[in-house]
């Protein structure tokens, strides 16, 4: 090998040794925990803002709080 192929050789293996090492840590691992849980709120919550699921979700609590007000069940319906 050649003086330079051989100091390119150490410095990638040294580059790459510290990558290696450094994805092994677990610093920031819960920020990116706290992320994922993030996107996936936010993706739920878009779904039911696109959609008329939302709605259904409000009518059908309305129902049951008013049930649950009135004193009867939504069993007897």
């Amino acid at each position: 090998m050649s003086e330079l192929s051989l100091e390119a050789y150490v410095r990638i293996h040294t580059v790459v040794s510290g990558l290696l090492e450094r994805a092994r840590e677990n610093r920031g691992q819960t920020a990116a925990e706290y992320m994922g849980v993030l996107l996936v709120v936010s993706v739920i919550i878009a779904g039911v803002a696109q959609t008329h699921i939302g709605d259904q979700i409000v009518e059908k609590m309305k129902g049951l709080i008013n049930d649950i007000a009135g004193g009867t069940s939504g069993a007897d319906q």
